[in-house]
C-alpha cells in the first residue's frame, strides 16, 4: 500500500482534494438551502395523499348547502422544503413552484430557498415531460400542464400547511400552467395567490385570489400588445399596454396614455400602500418588471426579491418569523458552492484516469507502437541513416509527455500561422452561423422527434454537432493536403529536404483491443462520476450546477437507454472534435495557451451570434433573429461544455497519445448531461 501511495501520490492527492471539494461544497450548499437545517428538504417521487374540502354550494333558489369535495394530491417529482416550525398546530402558508419549457424543478431553487428560510412551505416540482416526470405521450412537452394543480392539492392535504394560504408560481410555460390552474381552480378555491413568471396571458381566477406578473424588461417570447391608440407595443412597453391596464383594472381612454406603475399593488384599479411582510386584505394585482431577459427571471436577485415580495403581500409573514428584507438573499451563495462541486466533478476525471491506467488491464492504453530502425535506439537516434524499409520494426513504447512534446512543430513562418488559425476561424464561424438553419429548417426535416428520439431540442443539437464535427475534420484535412502540396512544390528539386507534415488522423490510431479497453474505461469513469452525484444527492439533496448547466440525478431506467441512442451522434462530434483539437499542438506556444486557443475557437462562433442576438435585443427591444428566441437559449450551456470538453480532450491525449479516451469520456458524460436536463414529448422507451 505504501509503495502504491509513493508511485501514485500526485493522483491520489488530487482525488482526495476533488472529493473533499465535493463534500465541503455540498455540505455548505445543504446548510444554506436548509437555512442552517431549520428547513428539511425531501425528494418526493410519486407521493400521493387524500383529503376533503368543505364547499358551500348555492342552489338556484338561493339555498346554501355544504358539500364535501375529495381532494387527491399527487407529486410525481418534487422537492419539498418544510420549515421545522410548520406543524399541525401552527400551519404555514404553502407555495408550489414549477419551471418552464426544457427546464426542471431545480431551476426554481432560488425562489424555494428564499421562501423557505422566511417560513413558507415550498414544493418545487417537475412538470410532465420534464425532469423526473415522464411524458404520458398525450401532448408535447411544451404544452404539458400536468403536475402543478395535483401538487397544489398535495400541499392542501398536508396538516402543517395553512389551507387558506396556498400559492402557485411558474416560469414561462410554467407560467402558462399557472394561468391554467388559476382559471381551473376558480370554482374550487384551493389556490389563494398565483404569480406568473415570464408569461403574459391571464385567463381568470377566483374573485378572492391575488395575481401577479413577473417579467423581464425585454422578454424574448411574450408581453407584446397594443397601446390605447391600438399601436403595437413590445415587451419593454408592456406597462403602457392595454393588456397591463386591463390586468390591474386601470381605466383609460381610447387614444390616451396608459402608465401602469411597476411593482405597485392595485386593488380595484387603485394603487394601495402596504408594508413589507404584511398582507393586503383585498385581492390585488401587481406587475414586476426588471432589467433582464426571459431566462434570468428565475436566476436573478431582483426577480427573486419580487417573488418573495408577492407572497409576503399575499399571505403575510409566517408565524414565528421576522420580516427579512428583499435584498437579504443567500441562494446565490448556494449556487456558488454548487459550481465548486460541479468543477470538482470534472476535475476528478484526471486522477481517476491516471489511477485507472495503473491497473494491469489498462496499462496498454499508455503505450503505442512506434516505428524505429533495427539495431538503433527507440528514441530514433540515427534513424535517418536506416538503409531500407526492411530495416525498421515496431515496438510498444510508453507514452510520455516528453515524447509527445517532440512531435510538436514550431510555427516558423507567417504561412505556418495562417495555417494554424485559418481553419479554426472557418470552423468557429460555421458553428455559429448555421445554428439558425438547424433550429428552424434542417433539424425537424432530417431528425424529427420519434418514440426512440423523443427530446424536443436534443435532436437538432445532435445534428448540428455532427455537422460541426464533420466540417472541422474537412477543414483540417483540406489544410493538411494544401500544406503537403505547398511542400511538394517548394521542395520539388530536393524532396528529401521537405519538412514532415503530420497526418492529423494519426492521433486516432489505436488497436482494436485498446479501443475496447478505452471504451470500457470511459464508461467506467462516467459511471463513477455519476455514482458520486447520486450518493451525494442521497446525503445532501444538492446538485452540481451553474444556472442551466447541471449534473443531476435522473430516473436511470428511462434516461440511460435514451442517452445511449443519442450517444452515437454526440460521439461522432466529440471524436472528430478531438482529432481537430490535437492538430493545434505547437512547440511555439505553451500547452495552456494552445488549450486556451482551442477552447476559444470552439465557442467563439456560438458566443458571437448570441452576443449579436442580445446586443441587438437590449439596444432595440427587438431580437436580431426573431425565430431564434429559443434556439440560442438552448445553447447557453454548450459554451461551458465545449470549454471543459476541450480541456479534457487535450489533457487526456497527453496520457494516452491518442484522442479516444478523452473523446469517449466527453461523449458519454455530456450526452448524459444533455439528455437528463431537457424535455421529451414522448414517453421514454426503456431498452
Amino acid at each position: 500500500m505504501l509503495k502504491y501511495w509513493k508511485e501514485n501520490k500526485k493522483s491520489l492527492l488530487c482525488l482526495i482534494i476533488g472529493l473533499l471539494a465535493i463534500l465541503v461544497s455540498s455540505f455548505c450548499g445543504s446548510l444554506i438551502q436548509t437555512a442552517g437545517y431549520s428547513v428539511s428538504v425531501s425528494d418526493l417521487r410519486d407521493a400521493s395523499n387524500e383529503g376533503t374540502m368543505s364547499k358551500v354550494v348555492v342552489s338556484e333558489t338561493g339555498e346554501e348547502t355544504t358539500e364535501e369535495i375529495e381532494i387527491e394530491g399527487l407529486v410525481v417529482s418534487g422537492l419539498l422544503f418544510k420549515p421545522n416550525s410548520a406543524t399541525a398546530d401552527s400551519p404555514h402558508p404553502g407555495v408550489v413552484l414549477t419551471h418552464g419549457y426544457l427546464n426542471n424543478r431545480e431551476l426554481q431553487l432560488p425562489f424555494a430557498i428564499e421562501l423557505a428560510r422566511r417560513g413558507f412551505v415550498v414544493l418545487a416540482i417537475d412538470r410532465e415531460g420534464h425532469g423526473n416526470y415522464e411524458n404520458s405521450g398525450s401532448t408535447g412537452a411544451m404544452m404539458a400542464t400536468n403536475g402543478l394543480y395535483d401538487s397544489a392539492k398535495y400541499l392542501y392535504n398536508l396538516d402543517y400547511v395553512d389551507k387558506d394560504r396556498i400559492g402557485i408560481s411558474g416560469h414561462s410555460m410554467g407560467g402558462f400552467t399557472t394561468a391554467m390552474v388559476l382559471m381551473q381552480d376558480a370554482s374550487v378555491g384551493i389556490v389563494s395567490a398565483g404569480l406568473m413568471q415570464g408569461w403574459s396571458t391571464f385567463m381568470g381566477a377566483g374573485s378572492d385570489v391575488d395575481v401577479g406578473f413577473l417579467k423581464a424588461d425585454d422578454d424574448e417570447f411574450f408581453f407584446t400588445g397594443v397601446d390605447a391608440s391600438g399601436e403595437p407595443t413590445i415587451s419593454r412597453e408592456f406597462l403602457h399596454s392595454t393588456t397591463a391596464a386591463n390586468f390591474v383594472g386601470l381605466t383609460y381612454e381610447e387614444g390616451g396614455e396608459i402608465n401602469v406603475q411597476n411593482k405597485a399593488y392595485y386593488v380595484n384599479g387603485q394603487v394601495v400602500e402596504r408594508t413589507l411582510g404584511t398582507a393586503i386584505d383585498e385581492p390585488f394585482r401587481v406587475i414586476y418588471e426588471e432589467n433582464e431577459i426571459h431566462p434570468l427571471n428565475h436566476w436573478s436577485i431582483p426577480s427573486t426579491g419580487n417573488l418573495v415580495d408577492f407572497f409576503y403581500t399575499a399571505f403575510g409573514t409566517p408565524e414565528g418569523y421576522g420580516v427579512l428584507d428583499l435584498s437579504n438573499q443567500v441562494w446565490w451563495l448556494k449556487e456558488a458552492f454548487a459550481l465548486i462541486g460541479l468543477l470538482a466533478i470534472f476535475f476528478l476525471i484526471f486522477p481517476l484516469v491516471s489511477l485507472a491506467l495503473t491497473i494491469p488491464a489498462f496499462k496498454s492504453l499508455k503505450t503505442r507502437k512506434v516505428k524505429f530502425a533495427l539495431a538503433l535506439l527507440p528514441s530514433g537516434e540515427g534513424r535517418e541513416n536506416a538503409p531500407s524499409p526492411e530495416a525498421y520494426a515496431y515496438q510498444d513504447v510508453e507514452v510520455t509527455e516528453e515524447e509527445l512534446k517532440k512531435e510538436e512543430k514550431p510555427l516558423k513562418h507567417p504561412l505556418d500561422w495562417v495555417f494554424y488559425f485559418l481553419p479554426a476561424l472557418a470552423c468557429t464561424f460555421f458553428s455559429g452561423f448555421v445554428i439558425q438553419s438547424f433550429v428552424n429548417e434542417w433539424g425537424d426535416r432530417w431528425f424529427p422527434n420519434t418514440q426512440l428520439y423523443p427530446q424536443d431540442t436534443t435532436n437538432w443539437v445532435a445534428l448540428w454537432s455532427v455537422a460541426c464535427g464533420v466540417f472541422a475534420i474537412v477543414m483540417v484535412l483540406l489544410f493538411y493536403f494544401v500544406k503537403l502540396g505547398i511542400n511538394k512544390w517548394q521542395y520539388r528539386t530536393n524532396p528529401q529536404e521537405a519538412p514532415k507534415v503530420d497526418n492529423p488522423l494519426a492521433t486516432a490510431k489505436i488497436s482494436g483491443t485498446n479501443f475496447l479497453k478505452t471504451l470500457v474505461l470511459a464508461f467506467g469513469i462516467v459511471i463513477v462520476l455519476y455514482l458520486i452525484v447520486f450518493i451525494n444527492w442521497s446525503i445532501f439533496t444538492v446538485d452540481f450546477r451553474i444556472w442551466t448547466f447541471t449534473i443531476k440525478v435522473f430516473n436511470v431506467p428511462e434516461m440511460v437507454p435514451t442517452a445511449m441512442r443519442y450517444l452515437l451522434f454526440f460521439a461522432m462530434f466529440y471524436v472528430l472534435s478531438g482529432i481537430a483539437n490535437q492538430t493545434y499542438r505547437t512547440s511555439t506556444l505553451p500547452e495552456w495557451a494552445s488549450i486556451a486557443i482551442n477552447a476559444f475557437f470552439n465557442v467563439f462562433g456560438i458566443f458571437l451570434v448570441i452576443m449579436i442576438q442580445y446586443g441587438t435585443f437590449k439596444s432595440t427591444g427587438v431580437l436580431w433573429q426573431g425565430d431564434m428566441a429559443l434556439g440560442y437559449i438552448v445553447l447557453f450551456p454548450i459554451i461551458p461544455i465545449l470549454i471543459i470538453a476541450t480541456i479534457i480532450s487535450r489533457l487526456l491525449y497527453k496520457k494516452t497519445g491518442n484522442i479516444w479516451l478523452g473523446s469517449l469520456i466527453n461523449a458519454i458524460l455530456f450526452t448524459m448531461i444533455t439528455v437528463s436536463g431537457t424535455a421529451a414529448s414522448f414517453s421514454y422507451v426503456m431498452g
